[in-house]
Parts: C-alpha cells; structure tokens; sequence
C-alpha cells in the first residue's frame, strides 16, 4: 500500500499550525507531556532555516493539539548520539523537572555508523524503556529512518532495517507500542530519498518535508490512526543465504501495532505459488513456520502477503529472500544466479564492460575467465550459453 501523498503546501500548512495551535482552546483532559529522546534526527539538524523550531517534535505538538490532544512535546535530540551515550544522559531528562509521561525513543543511527553489534543496540534501547517506566514514564519504540543508498556505512540499509525487526520484537515482547519511520520512509513513500532527504553531502537527515513525515507517523500513532501494513520480523533462511538445505522449513514473524492482523489473509508466495501456512500467534504477531511439502530446489524467492484489519485495510505484498538451494549448478554467465542466462545477465555484463580489477565498476562475477578485466571474451563466454536454462 502506498502511503498518501503529502508534498506541495504540507510543510506550509504545518508551519502555518504551529503558531495558530498556540491560540487554539486547550484540549479537554489532563496534559500529556511526551520526551522526544534521540539524535539529530530528533534535534532537527537539516530543518527548514527559517523555523525557530526545529525537527519533528514541535510539528508533532501543533499536530496532537490540533488533534484535539492536551499535549506537550519537548525536544531532548542531541545531535551525534549513540544508544550507550543515550541511556547514561536519559536518567537526566527523567529526572528534570519537565519531565514527561512518554518516551519516544528514537535512536542507533549513529551506532549503525560506528557499526555497532544490533543486539547492543537493542539492549541499549531496552534498558531506556526499563529506566522510563523505573519512573513511571512509559515507552513508545522507534524504528530509524533509512539511510541514503550513497551512505558510507549500510547504504542498502540491510543492517537498519535488521535493527526494526529487532526494535519491532522489542516492542511486542514488552507490551510497548511502536511508531515505524523505517516501514513508512522506505516502504511506503515513494522518492523518499529525493524529496525527503537532505541530500547533497548528507546521507542520513530529513529535510523539512522528511520532519513533516515523521511527525505525521508519531502522530498516527499516538492518536490511534492506523496507516502502516503489517511488518515482518525475523525471517530464515535469509535473504542471498546460499547452500540452503532442501528440506529447510521457512521461518517468518509478522507484527501489526495498529488494528491487528488479518490471520485470513496471511499467505506465504514461494516462487509465484501462494500457500496458506499454520499460524501461531495472535492478531498483533503471528509465526509462521512452514514444511514445504517436496524438497526445494535451485533459487527460492519468498515472499509474504498479509493485511490488517484497519478500514481500508493496509496491505503488505513484499519479497523478503532469494536464498539458493545447496547442490544448485549454475550456467557459466548466469550473473545473476536466477538459472537462466538471459538479456538481464547480458545487462550486468554490459554494465562493467571494459574494466578492469581496480575499477569501481569492476564486477568479479563478470568476469567470467577471471583474468581481471571485463572485455570480449567474457562477452564470448556468456554468449556460448544464452537462452539456455539449468534449473
């Protein structure tokens, strides 16, 4: 499901809201403060330079407000922060005398950086939750947003979006709620990193429309508006996993934090076919673990489709892996290992055609007589096996 679009006039009219929320009458009911804890992500590096107030967390407040909320949210980003260094100065934001009702959580950008274990990042996460309800703030779980493919470390955001099953675990196993910043920038928002990103020099930050995003997503949350599918979590074998027993069983979690699974719709798609596996769980998490009836064989994609039971329902229809079956031969020129070599094998080819090891374009796997440079004869060699199938 592709989320709506929110572009021209957004971050106008929310500019616009933030003052006019001042001058509306205070909602009914007690105060809400919220912590927004986290990094410059939350602090608001990049924002709009005419804003006094910057990142998500002051549109989040003219949002609640205007959502009918008695709600007031402070900014506690602190600009290069990892998880280690957040759990030592968040007993300080605790202890202040502003100090709040509810922690959003928002962090490990930085550790993903620094290359940070995703299990510290996780445990540094949870014993942030643990020091908030220690005072009796509770926590709502932040996955982080994505990271420009041009990022130094984890462009293809394999290792971030790792850490949101892990943070999506964390926050069911606990009981806690969870906003998805990774679900809605990377899956459902189309040209994120063109029309939400800093972009430039920076591969990490929202511009102002990124902070309208993330405000929106806190908010739907808080206010129980439910626009995010169902997400998985841990899944196996994994994705580009190679030598995979063929009679592995298929292993995958899905979580929903908004209406809940739809546990008629949930089907697993193994190489096109859509099968309906047993489930175990409930409507906020199923496991799956499913016995394919034969043996697998060559290269296995596996996919997932599920929905949940908001009006209209979020859908989620996404390839989690493409894993290789051990014994699996493959065609000399198959560069893609999909067991066909074909125009899009041809394509890879063409792509490093002409150089050599030290390159960057350079692509070992196409060079196919592995004698450093891509050239005419490996052209040849792929050419002697086009059209031809092995599997």
């Amino acid at each position: 499901m592709i989320r709506r679009p929110r572009r021209a006039g957004a971050l106008a009219a929310l500019a616009l809201a933030l003052p006019l929320a001042a001058l509306l009458p205070r909602a009914a009911g007690a105060q809400t403060r919220y912590i927004a804890f986290g990094d410059s992500i939350t602090e608001g590096f990049g924002d709009d330079m005419s804003r006094t107030e910057k990142g998500y967390p002051p549109r989040l407040q003219a949002l609640l407000q205007a959502r009918g909320k008695n709600a007031v949210v402070e900014n506690d980003g602190l600009g290069g922060e990892t998880t280690i260094q957040g759990v030592m100065r968040l007993g300080s934001v605790l202890q202040s005398a502003a100090s709040g009702d509810v922690l959003l959580a928002m962090e490990g950008t930085n550790d993903i950086g620094e290359k940070v274990s995703l299990e510290t990042i996780t445990f540094n996460l949870d014993k942030m939750a643990k020091k908030a309800a220690a005072v009796g703030v509770s926590t709502v779980h932040t996955t982080i947003i994505p990271r420009a493919p041009t990022a130094n470390t984890d462009g293809s955001n394999e290792a971030t979006g790792a850490l949101a099953a892990m943070v999506r675990e964390l926050a069911f196993s606990n009981g806690r709620k969870l906003a998805d910043p990774f679900e809605v920038f990377f899956y459902e928002t189309p040209d994120v990193f063109a029309k939400d990103y800093l972009g430039g020099a920076d591969r990490l930050h929202p511009n102002a429309a990124g902070y309208d995003l993330l405000a929106e997503i806190f908010a739907d949350v808080l206010t129980g508006a439910d626009h995010v599918p169902p997400v998985p979590g841990a899944f196996s074998p994994a994705d580009k996993e190679t030598e995979v027993p063929a009679d592995t069983s298929i292993v995958v979690d899905l979580y929903d934090f908004g209406a809940g699974l739809d546990l008629s719709s949930t089907k697993l798609v193994i190489n096109g076919q859509e099968v309906a596996p047993p489930l175990a769980g409930n409507t906020g998490k199923v496991h799956i673990v499913y016995q394919p009836p034969a043996p697998l064989s060559g290269v296995v994609n596996l996919a997932v489709h599920a929905q949940d039971l908001a009006t209209p329902p979020n859908v989620l229809d996404r390839q989690l892996a493409r894993f290789i079956i051990a014994g699996t031969v493959f065609l000399t020129g198959d560069l893609n290992l999909d067991g066909r070599v074909d125009g899009q094998d041809l394509v890879i080819l063409a792509l490093a055609f002409g150089a050599h090891r030290a390159d960057p374009n350079f692509n070992v796997a196409a060079d196919l007589n592995g004698d450093g440079a891509v050239d005419g004869r490996d052209l040849a060699i792929l050419a002697a096996s086009f059209g031809e199938s092995s599997f």
